[in-house]
């Protein structure tokens, strides 16, 4: 029987028991009251060992929720950590992709910038061979048309 049960018992019989005249006081059978007494020293332990098993099993349970969240966490902060590397990686990537078109751009502008100069200076140099020989054929051509007076002349 149940510890409940047997208290629900003891106080049955003390509510319904006779009172004694002139006085607060009840008259029980002492017989019936030992032997609820000894029914609940016989339950206790019983619903005591219960009660243990209960407490353990939610000990248990609350340990293993613990794990659990912990390992959530754990992987969690995994997840973040390998979120924050992948970002700081692409943010990395990103900023050595900008410095290479930065350089590539300076490294186009300076070739661009040597060829036209380059360009200019062959230009010139054509420009003033082609002048020379201008020159020289003026002149060979001036010569020959003197020369050819001075024999016409004779």
């Amino acid at each position: 029987m149940n510890s409940d049960k047997l208290l629900e018992d003891l106080e049955s019989l003390v509510m319904n028991a006779s009172k004694m005249p002139f006085t607060n006081k009840k008259m029980v059978e002492e017989e019936e009251i030992l032997q609820i007494i000894d029914d609940l020293k016989a339950s206790m332990p019983a619903e005591l060992e219960q009660a243990k098993k209960v407490l353990a099993e939610k000990e248990k349970i609350v340990a293993d929720a613990q794990r659990h969240a912990d390992s959530m966490v754990a992987q969690a902060k995994d997840y973040i950590a390998k979120l924050t590397e992948e970002s700081e990686l692409v943010r990395q990537a990103q900023e050595h992709a900008n410095q290479i078109i930065l350089n590539a751009n300076t490294s186009s502008e300076e070739l661009k910038s040597s060829s036209v100069t380059y360009a200019g200076d062959v230009l010139k140099y054509v420009e003033s061979t082609l002048e020379k020989t201008l020159t020289s054929i003026k002149s060979n051509r001036e010569s020959l048309l003197q020369s050819n007076k001075k024999s016409s002349n004779k």
